[in-house]
């Protein structure tokens, strides 16, 4: 017994230093990739124009589909949410049979470096792509390793995601120059299988805690309500939880309960089982004396809170470009409750200290103390009045009329607390 523990023991410090040598050799004092995705609000109507023209939803289950990405894109939405969720750089480039990934880590400053450079090659085959190699800085790993190492940093990465049911969905997927083509079987129920895991249980308790709360309120209330009276009581119910809990996680909780209720959405399209639970009462939401500013203010919360401030940003601008071009027209007032929203996001999950700061200050918050005067914003203009007055977003107008915005923003009790 006490060989083989030796053994073991001796076993695993090989082990951990094999690991420890490839990740030194991997990190290299200059970054393979520099440069971070920035969302515009023309890039966000590309991205939904692409994913109009190719929506699943519309399809009979069974239907064979091939859709065409373009590298532009696949950069864009891969550099976004790299730089979101781990600190990086990343893109690829798409050549006829191949495709190379490339990603660049940031890392504390080491004597080895402050980069951690990935590459993955990856040739096309008469299904799915398989790896050719992959590279971690000077070091190139061999492909079964590394199919082994992707597989678990992918679960790692999205472990509510059923990667293999996708997978399975697949029928091919071709490489050109610069553009990829994806052949797959829609399935109906494919959304299902995923929406169950997309919050871990305890998230999933969390959420049914403040829907039970606002449930209560919304019973007794009459037509309409105010943020301010919503605000309150579920961010009191957030600092009592917080004292043996997770003040961040339970910020993130209480925003995504309040947009969807404002937003008049059900719950269940993210977690299924919420259709067992008592249904609040649908009411009217007013900020400001409006029902559309609450919508606005807490989706870009949402966005802070869940996604990174630049997409909260990038989508509250691309609403008002949007309305501009036949809908409400564009409007200060609603970038307004926009970047007041994104900021209360920003503020829910900075860290604990300010989580719970922004618990105790929301717990008794009226509507002065969250969102600015917006009467005198101009407002509902077509796009043609939009660039005459203010010349588009890169005009000198509106950037002081954002700067105006900001300033109020910034001054409202809330950010200084």
């Amino acid at each position: 017994m006490k060989l083989l523990a030796k053994l073991s023991a001796i076993f695993i410090s090989s082990l951990l230093l094999a690991l420890l040598c490839c990740l030194l050799l991997g990190i290299e004092t200059q970054p393979l990739l520099a440069g971070r995705a920035i969302m515009t609000a023309e890039k966000i109507e590309r991205a939904k124009r692409v994913f109009s023209q190719n929506d699943p939803r519309r399809l009979r289950t069974g239907s064979i589909v091939k859709v065409m990405l373009d590298q532009e894109d696949l950069n864009l939405a891969l550099n976004y949410f790299a730089n979101q969720y781990a600190n990086a750089i990343a893109g690829l480039e798409i050549e006829p049979e191949a495709v190379l990934i490339k990603t660049t880590i940031n890392l504390p400053t080491t004597p080895f470096g402050e980069f951690l450079n990935l590459q993955i090659a990856l040739k096309q085959t008469d299904k799915l792509p398989e790896l050719d190699y992959v590279k971690l800085g000077k070091l190139r790993l061999p492909p079964q390793l590394a199919a082994l190492l992707l597989k678990n940093a992918l679960n790692l990465a999205q472990p509510w995601l059923d990667f293999q049911a996708v997978f399975d969905q697949v029928r091919r997927v071709k490489f050109e120059q610069r553009r990829l083509f994806i052949t797959y079987q829609w399935q109906t129920n494919l959304p299902e299988k995923f929406t169950g895991n997309l919050m871990s249980d305890q998230d999933q308790q969390r959420i049914a805690s403040y829907q039970q709360r606002l449930t209560e309120i919304s019973v007794t209330a009459k037509r309409s309500l105010d943020l301010s009276q919503l605000l309150p009581p579920l961010f009191q119910l957030a600092t009592q939880r917080s004292q043996n809990g997770d003040p961040v996680a339970e910020n993130c909780a209480v925003i995504l309960v309040l947009t969807f209720y404002v937003n008049q959405i059900q719950l269940d399209k993210i977690i299924p089982d919420s259709k067992t639970w008592r249904q609040p009462l649908w009411r009217q939401v007013n900020l400001n004396g409006r029902d559309d500013f609450p919508k606005h203010y807490l989706i870009s919360a949402m966005l802070a809170a869940y996604a990174g401030t630049p997409l909260a940003d990038a989508v509250g601008l691309f609403k008002e470009i949007d309305d501009s071009r036949g809908g409400s027209g564009f409007s200060f007032n609603d970038i307004a409750a926009d970047r007041a929203g994104t900021r209360m996001g920003e503020l829910a999950v900075a860290n604990a200290q300010r989580a719970r700061k922004l618990q105790a200050f929301l717990a008794n918050a009226t509507e002065r103390d969250i969102m600015p005067i917006t009467a005198d914003l101009p407002e509902f203009m077509p796009a043609a009045e939009f660039m005459r007055r203010f010349g588009g977003t890169e005009g000198l107008a509106y950037q002081q009329m954002m700067a105006d915005i900001e300033a109020r923003v910034a001054a409202l009790p809330i950010n200084q607390n």
